[in-house]
């Protein structure tokens, strides 16, 4: 069952390659702070420093980290300024990125990503409507990232991207019970039996270091 908690990751890199972290729940990586942490590394028991700017690159890296291998079309679905696509940009496995977001300002951040090839393209409108814009098993990938919780219809989320999505989907997501920003109550193992109904390979991750967090990835079933 999926516990909620309060805690974020507070962390860097030591110069051996070993993570050093500490979860705690009263400031966040991106936090206007001006205090140091200082960490003992488990490998080789250097001092590792961390200031709020090492632990926000620390962090990002943390969440990048479960996008990669993506590759083909794919759409990036509440996309943000587009920290997401950014990446797989650079990842340099995609043919085309359909960044969506009903939030018109996105526009701008995701334009300063285009590059000369055209890999990237943004889409203002609704997630309810993004079904409409695709033909069956266009999209090789959809990603999303704390986007989840902010759908209405669930059931036509679910069979739309079953429709449209031919390889996989990676939704990192939180879950917070009486949150009056989510607009749906499913827990994360609803939602993975929601995909496994529609014969998706589904697994579920719990994220002790990102605020009442899970990740799912799934697979489609050929």
């Amino acid at each position: 069952m999926f516990k909620e908690h309060s805690y974020v990751l507070w962390g860097d890199y030591c110069t051996c390659g070993q993570e050093c972290f500490i979860l705690q729940n009263k400031f966040h990586p991106w936090d206007d702070v001006d205090f140091t942490i200082s960490i003992e590394c488990t490998r080789c028991n250097k001092r590792v420093n961390i200031d709020n700017k090492k632990a926000a690159n620390f962090y990002s890296k943390k969440v990048l980290s479960y996008f990669g291998n993506i590759e083909g079309q794919i759409i990036d679905l509440g996309c943000g300024g587009g920290f997401l696509s950014e990446f797989l940009l650079k990842e340099d496995k995609t043919n085309k990125i359909y960044a969506i977001d009903n939030d018109i300002s996105c526009k701008e951040g995701i334009e300063k990503l285009c590059n000369v090839e055209n890999k990237i393209v943004f889409i203002n409108m609704d997630i309810k409507d993004f079904g409409k814009l695709f033909k069956s098993k266009q999209i090789d990938y959809l990603v999303s990232r704390d986007v989840f919780m902010f759908i209405e219809d669930t059931k036509k989320y679910f069979d739309d991207i079953t429709n449209i999505v031919s390889k996989g989907i990676r939704q990192m997501g939180w879950y917070v019970s009486n949150n009056k920003r989510m607009k749906n109550n499913l827990l994360p193992e609803q939602i993975v039996d929601e995909l496994k109904k529609r014969d998706w390979k589904v697994s579920l991750e719990t994220l002790d270091w990102y605020k009442s967090g899970y990740f799912i990835k799934a697979d489609k079933i050929i």
